[in-house]
C-alpha cells in the first residue's frame, strides 16, 4: 500500500474539516457547532467508518432540523445508508407535511430518481 512509503494516508471522500471533527468526536465524545450540512458530511463518515454513536448524534439532529424543505435530502441520505429509523422518522415527517412536500420541485425529482421510495412514502398516508 502507498501508506508503506510514506507517512501520510490520503482520504480523498471526507474534507478535511469533517475529518476534523469526526477525530474531535472520537477524543471528546462531543461534537460542537454542529450546522446541518456539517451534521450530513459526519452522519456519512460515520456510517462509513462505523462509529455509531456519531452517526446517532448527526441522525438525532437531523430528525429534530427537519423541515418541509430539507426532509428530501434526508429521506435520500436515510434510503442510501439503510437507516430504518431515520427513513421512518423522515417518512412520518413527510406524510404529516404532505401538501406542503408533495408539490415541490425536490418531490418530483424523487419521483423521477427513486420512484419505488417515493411511491412507499406516498403509501403510508393510507396506512
Amino acid at each position: 500500500m502507498r501508506e508503506t512509503h510514506g507517512d501520510t494516508v490520503d482520504i480523498e471522500d471526507i474534507s478535511d474539516d469533517t475529518l476534523k471533527r469526526m477525530l474531535e468526536y472520537l477524543y471528546t465524545a462531543d461534537v460542537e457547532g454542529l450546522q446541518w450540512e456539517s451534521a450530513i458530511d459526519l452522519y456519512k463518515a460515520a456510517d462509513k467508518y462505523e462509529i455509531l454513536s456519531l452517526k446517532d448524534k448527526c441522525s438525532s439532529f437531523m430528525k429534530f432540523n427537519l423541515t418541509p424543505t430539507n426532509a428530501y435530502e434526508i429521506l435520500l441520505l436515510s434510503d442510501l445508508h439503510m437507516d430504518g429509523d431515520l427513513k421512518t422518522c423522515v417518512q412520518n415527517f413527510i406524510v404529516k407535511h404532505d401538501k406542503e412536500i408533495f408539490v415541490t420541485d425536490d418531490w418530483n425529482k424523487i419521483i423521477e430518481t427513486n420512484p419505488k421510495l417515493a411511491a412507499y412514502t406516498m403509501c403510508m398516508k393510507f396506512k
